[in-house]
């Protein structure tokens, strides 16, 4: 952090609203590419973040810890965007069943599914609804969640590999294939 930005932030801590909007403005685009991995409305978890800070802002004992503080918050404030958007994540499931010829109308395969895409972590459902839901490409992937592309591949490969194993008994034969993709 920058001297002028260390010196708003200890005004900040004083109770100094506009010292407070610098230090925000300074962190915005950090504030959003911390996010990204664990929701898509990184956004809003950005904004959470930021007005959960300035509540407890006088809590912060080591101002020079503040960065690793803010991203803490930000981290906590995008898992619960996640787990808040976990329903529309669940659409992925139509997605997926919809890919196997006859599944759809298998009514217990779609609640493993469902079952098994609830227990994905928000960052794997998140490349499972991009890749399934959305029908994104992995450079895309990569440029929405602000990855590295080997990052989605990883992550999309044991998204993958757990909704299988999870998922063990309940495909019909020969549709394992469908999750290589």
């Amino acid at each position: 952090m920058d001297r002028q930005t260390a010196d708003q932030l200890q005004r900040a801590r004083g109770g100094d609203v506009e010292a407070f909007a610098y230090v925000a403005t300074a962190f915005r685009d950090q504030l959003v590419e911390w996010a990204r991995p664990f929701t898509p409305d990184a956004e809003d978890a950005a904004q959470e973040a930021l007005l959960l800070a300035y509540a407890k802002l006088g809590e912060l004992r080591q101002p020079e810890a503040f960065a690793g503080w803010l991203r803490a918050l930000v981290r906590s404030a995008a898992i619960r965007q996640a787990r808040r958007r976990k329903p529309d994540a669940l659409e992925v499931v139509e997605a997926i069943v919809e890919e196997v010829p006859d599944a759809a109308e298998n009514r217990e395969l779609r609640q493993a599914v469902q079952g098994a895409v609830r227990q994905l972590t928000p960052a794997l459902a998140a490349v499972i609804e991009a890749h399934y839901m959305r029908g994104e490409k992995l450079e895309e992937m990569a440029h929405t969640l602000g990855l590295p592309l080997g990052t989605v591949k990883r992550r999309l490969f044991e998204a993958r590999e757990k909704l299988r194993s999870k998922l063990a008994g309940h495909w019909p034969s020969g549709g394992d294939d469908e999750w290589r993709g």
